[in-house]
């Protein structure tokens, strides 16, 4: 099960630098995530739980997993693919900002972790 997912995260990550390569950001900003990049075969990982965040990718929570090696898992969302503009995440991917911020749960796992979230909003 391991190997599959890591496999799908490796697929992902290329499919990520060739797509940031190509983009040019642009289109109207939404309150929910949506679509900007056509889909280029490979699975992605937005809205799915991974034991790192791969590049161009933030996340909006996190948990504990034994099976990331007794650290933690993260939720991912896609900044590359999908607008991110009015979604709270734990960290605030290249060519966003934040609008606001707020503390809470979501983003720390661990004593000593920031728990910030940040509404994001693309530059």
């Amino acid at each position: 099960m391991i190997g599959k997912g890591l496999g799908r995260l490796c697929a992902s990550i290329g499919a990520t630098a060739a797509i940031t390569a190509s983009i040019v950001a642009g289109g109207a900003a939404a309150a929910t995530a949506q679509p900007v990049a056509a889909d280029v075969g490979t699975a992605s990982l937005h809205r799915s739980w991974a034991c790192t965040v791969p590049g161009g990718y933030t996340w909006s929570s996190v948990r504990t997993n034994p099976n990331c090696g007794f650290r933690y898992e993260y939720f991912l969302l896609d900044a590359v693919n999908y607008n991110l503009t009015g979604v709270w995440a734990c960290g605030v991917p290249s060519g966003y900002t934040y609008t606001s911020a707020r503390q809470g749960s979501n983003c720390s796992a661990s004593p000593g972790s920031s728990p910030y979230e940040y509404r994001l909003a693309r530059l």
